[in-house]
């Protein structure tokens, strides 16, 4: 006589099955990790005149904390009418 099949544990299939999603989430997580570091770390080499000019930028707004300066354009007077509006018609 043959033994009858036995189906599979499902409980056991749950357990690989979650063992499964839990690597795939975790190497991809690893790999998005890493290839973000080497993306900025690429970036950085690649551009470094951009965190030059936000540094400057930095030293330039501290700057003008010290010592106000005046405007580039003084305000001036427009030749056009001055014009009202209500609401009442």
């Amino acid at each position: 006589m043959s033994e009858p099949k036995r189906e599979p544990d499902p409980v056991r299939q749950r357990e690989r099955g979650l063992l499964r999603v839990g690597t795939t989430t975790r190497r991809t997580a690893t790999a998005a990790t890493a290839a973000a570091l080497l993306l900025g770390a690429g970036y950085a080499h690649v551009l470094p005149s951009v965190s030059s000019l936000a540094s400057d930028a930095v030293e330039h707004s501290s700057r003008s904390h010290e010592q106000p300066q005046a405007p580039a354009n003084a305000p001036g007077s427009t030749t056009q009418p001055s014009q009202t509006t209500s609401g009442a018609s």
